[in-house]
């Protein structure tokens, strides 16, 4: 079993190998994060050690902003889903 979708953090990476997947899939938690490369090495690491609290710890410190979301109060009116239509 694979995993994809709201992992986001070595603590995602590590619950999900935990809880029985094969591996993890990670795309815009990755790139969208502040540090895109140290966070990429961080979550190999959790998936790696995920039973091993100080290595996920270890690899958790200092990685910066996760995964920056949208403030849908930025987002011009036509660009908001529940304001299309007619």
């Amino acid at each position: 079993m694979f995993t994809a979708g709201g992992v986001a953090t070595p603590a995602d990476a590590a619950m999900m190998m935990q809880l029985g997947a094969d591996g993890v899939f990670v795309g815009s938690g990755i790139f969208k994060s502040g540090n895109p490369e140290a966070r990429a090495k961080a979550i190999v690491k959790a998936t790696a050690f995920y039973n091993d609290p100080e290595k996920l710890a270890d690899a958790s410190r200092g990685l910066g902003e996760a995964m920056v979301g949208i403030n849908v109060a930025d987002l011009p009116a036509p660009h908001r889903l529940a304001e299309r239509g007619w």
